[in-house]
C-alpha cells in the first residue's frame, strides 16, 4: 500500500510538471504568433507592404497549418510518443523564427511563416491530447484551461515584452527572442515530457484500448459535426487576433505603438479568469450531475453568442466600453477550445480520441487562412478610411461567431452520442445471435 501511495504521489507530481510545460508550450506558441502582429507597422513601412500584402503574408502562416495538423493527427498521433511530437514541433518553431533576424527578404519571411505554420498546426490539439493522458475524464476541464492559459499569458506578457524589444532593438530582434525561448523549452521538455497513465498505450483493458468505431459512425455523428462547425467559427477570430488586433488598435483607433502592447495585455488579462472560471464551473457542474449537453454544448454556444454580440457592440461604442467589448469578443471564443476537446474526449474511444481531437482542431485553423486574408482585403477596400474598413471586417466576423453559436446549440448532444456509439459497439456481438434466431 505505501508503494502504491508513493507511486500515486509521483504520478501526481509528474502530471503537474507536464501541465506546467504544456502551459509554457502554449505561451511560446502565442509569443510566436504575436510578434508578427506587433511588428506589423514597422515591417510594412520598411518592406513597403500594403494592408493587402500584409494580410496575404500573415495568411501564409496558415497555408500548411491545417494540412500538417491533419497529417499528424491521421498518421502520427498514436503511433509515436507525444513527448517527441511536441519536441519536434517546438524545434521547428525556433528554427523558423531565428532566420528572420538575419534577412530583409520578403521571400524568406514568407517561407519561414509557412514552415512555422506547419510546425504550429498540430500544437494546441496535441498539447491537449498530451494533457488528457495525465488526467481522468471527469477532471480534464481545469487542466485544459491551464494549458489554454498559455495563450492568455503569451498575449498578456508578450504584448509589453515584445513591444519593448521591437521598439528598442528593432522588429527583427523580436523574432530572434522568440526563437531562443523555443530552444529553452525544448531542453526542459527533454527532461520532463512523457506518456501519462491515461494514454491509450497504458489503458488497463487491452480490449477496450483496441475498440474503435467505423469512421462513418465517428465522423458522421451530429455532436462531432457540431464541434467541427463551432470550432471553425471560433478559430476564425482566434486565428486573426494576434495578426490584426495590434494594427487595428494602432491604425484603426489611433493608439501609439507602446500603448498598444499594454492595451493588448489588459484585454487578455480578462481571458485568464474567464478560462479558469468557466472551466472550473462546467467541471463542477458536471460532477454535480449536470448533463454534458449543458456543460459543454450550451456553454460553447453561449460563449460564441456573447463574443459575436460584443463584437457588434464594439463597432457602435467608444473608449473603455469599446475596449471591454473587444476583450469579450476576442477572449470568450477560447472557451470553446476547452469545451470542444473535452466533449470529443468524453464520447470517443480512447484509441481514437487523440486522432479525432488533433485532426479537428488542426483542420479548423483553415478558417484563419481565410479570415486573415479576408480581413486584409476588407480593410484595404476601405482605402484610407481604416476605421470603416475594420468596422466592416468586425461585422463579418461577428456573423461567423453567431453561426458557430447556432451550430453548438443545435447539434452538440454528447449523451446521445455516447449512447449511439455504445449501441454501435455492441452490434457486431449481437449480430450472430440474430443470425442464429433467423435460422
Amino acid at each position: 500500500m505505501p508503494t502504491s501511495s508513493a507511486e500515486t504521489s509521483r504520478n501526481d507530481a509528474r502530471a503537474i510538471a507536464v501541465l506546467v510545460m504544456l502551459f509554457l508550450f502554449q505561451t511560446l506558441n502565442f509569443f510566436d504568433k504575436l510578434v508578427f502582429g506587433l511588428s506589423a507597422v514597422p515591417m510594412m513601412k520598411e518592406l513597403a507592404l500594403s494592408p493587402k500584402d500584409f494580410g496575404l503574408i500573415s495568411s501564409s502562416f496558415f497555408l500548411l497549418f491545417s494540412l500538417s495538423g491533419m497529417a499528424v493527427g491521421m498518421f502520427v498521433v498514436g503511433r509515436f510518443p507525444v513527448k517527441w511530437l511536441l519536441l519536434i514541433m517546438a524545434g521547428i518553431w525556433s528554427a523558423t523564427q531565428i532566420p528572420i533576424f538575419f534577412s530583409s527578404s520578403v521571400a524568406v519571411l514568407v517561407l519561414c511563416r509557412v514552415i512555422l505554420g506547419a510546425g504550429e498546426g498540430p500544437g494546441l490539439p496535441t498539447a491537449l491530447h498530451a494533457c488528457y493522458n495525465w488526467f481522468p475524464a471527469d477532471k480534464r476541464s481545469v487542466p485544459s484551461a491551464v494549458v489554454l492559459q498559455g495563450i492568455s499569458v503569451g498575449l498578456l506578457a508578450g504584448g509589453p515584452i515584445l513591444t519593448t524589444i521591437i521598439v528598442r532593438y528593432g522588429w527583427r530582434t523580436g523574432f530572434l527572442f522568440c526563437g531562443l525561448l523555443g530552444l529553452a523549452w525544448v531542453l526542459g521538455w527533454l527532461i520532463i515530457g512523457g506518456e501519462g497513465p491515461y494514454s491509450a498505450a497504458h489503458a488497463p483493458d487491452a480490449a477496450a484500448k483496441d475498440k474503435t468505431l467505423p469512421a462513418r459512425v465517428l465522423w458522421g455523428d451530429p455532436t462531432v459535426i457540431g464541434v467541427i462547425i463551432m470550432s471553425t467559427a471560433s478559430y476564425w477570430i482566434v486565428g486573426m487576433s494576434a495578426t490584426w488586433l495590434p494594427p487595428y488598435l494602432q491604425l484603426g483607433l489611433g493608439y501609439q505603438q507602446l500603448d498598444v502592447g499594454w492595451i493588448i495585455s489588459g484585454i487578455y488579462l480578462f481571458q485568464s479568469p474567464l478560462l479558469l472560471g468557466g472551466s472550473w464551473l462546467t467541471q463542477h457542474l458536471q460532477r454535480r450531475g449536470f448533463s454534458l449537453r449543458a456543460c459543454l454544448g450550451h456553454a460553447s454556444g453561449l460563449a460564441l453568442l456573447a463574443a459575436g454580440s460584443a463584437l457588434l457592440l464594439s463597432i457602435v461604442t467608444s473608449g473603455p466600453l469599446q475596449l471591454t467589448c473587444i476583450a469579450i469578443a476576442f477572449a470568450a471564443p477560447s472557451l470553446t477550445t476547452i469545451f470542444g476537446p473535452v466533449a470529443l474526449g468524453a464520447v470517443a474511444p480512447a484509441a481514437q480520441r487523440g486522432r479525432l481531437i488533433v485532426v479537428i482542431y488542426s483542420a479548423n485553423a483553415a478558417s484563419a487562412l481565410v479570415s486573415n486574408a479576408l480581413t486584409g482585403w476588407i480593410v484595404g477596400e476601405a482605402g484610407s478610411d481604416a476605421p470603416l474598413g475594420y468596422a466592416h471586417a468586425m461585422t463579418f466576423t461577428a456573423g461567423v461567431l453567431i453561426a458557430g453559436a447556432v451550430s453548438a446549440f443545435a447539434m452538440i448532444f454528447p449523451e446521445r452520442t455516447i449512447a449511439r456509439f455504445a449501441k454501435t459497439a455492441q452490434e457486431p456481438a449481437a449480430s450472430p445471435v440474430v443470425a442464429a434466431k433467423s435460422t
